[in-house]
């Protein structure tokens, strides 16, 4: 057990270099855990922007690689209309808040059912943002969303950490 009183996590990582651990609950919530105790106030509260549907929800959380000097953090989520989205967010002047009116939409993907939306987002090497993006749900992928080239379903997205925008290498 790393601590106890998380509801339903469903990611945990840590900024680059720093020793306290940031768990993503399902509900909308990213919690910061120090020295095995979970720290009263969340870190980040979307939870009345979060859908918990079916697999839906605060899907992961991914920290820039220069978060210390940046502050710059991004989640992934299920919005309340259903949609997958990515955003962007910064730390406040209290390292243990963020900055909640920061946020900045990078991408929104709709997804036609509550489950597999995919969820994992990370900063690469090369400093920019990949997200996995479900392939719309039901059983084996039915509408064959994950071959097609034509929408974001059942695709790994790679965005530019500064404008959310796809960079200009992609190919």
């Amino acid at each position: 057990t790393v601590a106890s009183g998380l509801t339903n996590p469903t990611d945990a990582t840590a900024p680059p270099g720093d020793e306290r651990l940031f768990v993503a609950e399902r509900a909308g919530r990213i919690r910061i855990v120090e020295d095995g105790q979970v720290v009263a106030t969340p870190f980040l509260d979307i939870s009345s922007s979060v859908s918990t549907s079916g697999e839906q929800g605060l899907l992961g959380i991914a920290f820039d690689r220069d978060y210390a000097s940046t502050g710059r953090f991004f989640v992934h989520y299920t919005n309340n209309a259903g949609s997958n989205v990515i955003a962007r967010y910064t730390v406040s002047a209290d390292p243990n808040v963020a900055d909640a009116g920061s946020g900045v939409t990078f991408l929104t993907v709709s997804q036609p059912r509550t489950n597999h939306n995919g969820g994992r987002i990370a900063v690469g090497p090369d400093g920019h943002v990949y997200a996995s993006i479900g392939d719309g749900g039901k059983q084996g992928d039915p509408h064959g969303n994950g071959q097609n080239k034509n929408n974001l379903l059942g695709t790994i997205v790679r965005l530019d950490a500064d404008t959310g925008a796809a960079p200009n290498d992609n190919p």
